[in-house]
């Protein structure tokens, strides 16, 4: 063999030589650096706002040596730092379901408070937490009743005599002055009636599409309201009342009373409430009229088709065949707003062009949802009598 040259076995026994070497070395081990006071001390101040890993992050140690020095020095955890509540802590405490509006306050600015970094534990300052519920606009954001902690109670109630007023909601409002909250929201957007304006209020939505209002009594008993120059608790009005619980639009209401479309639609939305059907069912009796959430008032045509007769002669013609275009719009419309009443996403205003077979088209999709339509049955056919 020449000089230079390697064997098969001669590259193999290096190769397991210089293997071994590294299994068998041992690299010295690292030890810690003592611990100073003015590590501890650290650890101690920064523990309210980071988790440990991050402590240890900033510190050069591992999570588990920050826990083992918090337990040996006998520091407080994160989340239950001295002078500092949990989010979960307060919610208890003021008896909330949720905790996401105490979230909430904290990122409003409401309350001092922060997250700590590196875990999602939100954290409420007690001092910062016992002056807020203490002043008047923070009654709106949780129920004051339901405070479980005494100290707090009673810290509340002292502050609630001596403001000597009380918040109410805008149907508060509305029923205090008898009218609709619809009609109290125009006054607060006109500046007519003071009131504070609550987004936000369970922590989750925050756009003021969601936003709650707040009007403390005494404006709202200072409010003068001019109740409308017509009653809503007359025969027309409680026509049209029906009218718009069996689907009729407000055109054809209108129509039928001799008003406008807006003037219809106005007044129907007003009286759209479970509180004026109770009214309107004593004193006229219109018992099978009921306030379903999804279209508010509703009823079924038939029970009133002696009321109707346009809207049963529509019908008549739809089951035998001769609808015209008006019935079928008449029908659809009806139809749409029994389908919106029963939990189907659907858009009655939306009508469109409409024909027979566009109603055939609902009545299908209806019935492959289990719901009867409000249809009229085909007349029995009579037997030939027998001479």
């Amino acid at each position: 063999m020449s000089r230079g040259k390697t064997t098969p076995d001669s590259s193999l026994t290096t190769l397991i030589t210089s293997s071994l070497k590294v299994a068998t070395a041992q690299t010295p081990s690292r030890k810690a650096p003592r611990w100073s006071e003015k590590d501890i001390n650290r650890v101690r101040e920064l523990l309210p706002y980071y988790s440990p890993k991050v402590v240890g992050q900033m510190l050069g140690r591992s999570e588990d040596a920050i826990k083992i020095m918090r337990q040996r020095q006998k520091i407080k955890a994160s989340s239950k730092s001295e002078g500092w509540l949990s989010a979960n802590r307060v919610l208890r405490l003021l008896g909330m379901p949720d905790a996401r509006p105490v979230i909430g306050w904290v990122k409003k600015g409401l309350v001092l408070g922060h997250r700590i970094s590196g875990d999602d534990t939100w954290m409420v300052h007690e001092i910062s937490l016992r002056r807020w519920i203490a002043s008047p606009i923070s009654w709106l954001y949780f129920d004051t009743k339901r405070i479980q902690e005494p100290h707090l109670a009673r810290l509340v109630e002292l502050a609630q005599e001596k403001w000597g007023d009380e918040w109410l909601t805008s149907r508060q409002v509305a029923d205090l002055k008898g009218t609709t909250t619809r009609q109290v929201g125009q006054t607060i957007f006109r500046r007519m009636l003071p009131a504070v304006h609550i987004v936000g209020k369970d922590g989750r939505h925050e756009n003021g599409k969601w936003a709650f209002w707040g009007v403390k009594r005494s404006d709202a008993e200072a409010w003068q309201f001019k109740p409308p120059p017509y009653n809503l608790m007359d025969r027309m009005h409680a026509f049209i009342l029906l009218a718009g619980a069996i689907g009729l639009s407000g055109m054809t209401i209108g129509k039928m009373v001799n008003l406008c479309h807006a003037a219809t639609s106005q007044r129907f939305s007003l009286m759209n409430n479970p509180r004026h059907l109770k009214k309107v069912i004593a004193k006229f009796g219109l018992k099978d009229i009921e306030y379903r959430r999804r279209v508010g008032v509703h009823a079924d045509w038939r029970k009133f088709a002696h009321r109707f007769p346009q809207v049963r002669g529509a019908f008549e013609r739809y089951r035998d065949g001769k609808a015209t275009l008006d019935d079928c719009y008449l029908i659809a419309r009806i139809l749409k707003n029994q389908m919106a009443a029963n939990r189907i996403k659907v858009n009655v205003n939306a009508i469109g062009k409409v024909s027979h077979r566009t109603v055939d088209q609902l009545v299908k999709r209806m019935r492959k949802a289990d719901i009867k339509p409000y249809l009229l049955r085909k007349p029995r056919k009579r037997k030939k009598e027998v001479a």
